[in-house]
């Protein structure tokens, strides 16, 4: 298809800028999205583009929390047992209160660490390999 006539239209910034996010969306020029919005233009024409992804690190992220929910597991066992220090007389509330608040830490590491992994499948629409 040759692009042979030119059409000058003026908007808002507002409906520009509307223009363009919208066309970002699609991952398109904004000129693309006029044309893709017009009736005898075939949108299966869009060049499809695929977003790139480093695998290989979001695998990484994934070992990360893997490893982290691990010592978690190592911590909450020693929390509990300090609890039962704790109730038999042994003065281990500061070590019990450490650990409490290092499991807390550890846990917003493992809520980080999903939250970046869904961000990388949901902003590029791919799911994982």
């Amino acid at each position: 298809m040759t692009l042979s006539v030119k059409l000058t239209v003026r908007m808002t910034k507002d409906a520009k800028n509307l223009l363009d996010k919208k066309a970002s969306k699609l991952k398109v020029n904004p000129s693309e999205f006029v044309r893709f919005a017009t009736d005898n233009y075939d949108p299966q024409a869009l060049p499809v583009q695929h977003p790139r992804v480093d695998w290989d690190t979001y695998h990484l992220l994934g070992q990360v929390k893997f490893e982290l929910n691990k010592i978690g597991t190592n911590i909450n066992q020693l929390a509990h047992d300090a609890n039962l220090s704790v109730m038999m007389g042994s003065p281990m509330q500061s070590q019990l209160e450490e650990l409490n608040e290092f499991s807390g830490c550890l846990n917003q590491l493992i809520g980080l660490m999903s939250e970046i992994r869904f961000q990388i499948t949901d902003s590029t629409g791919v799911k994982p390999k």
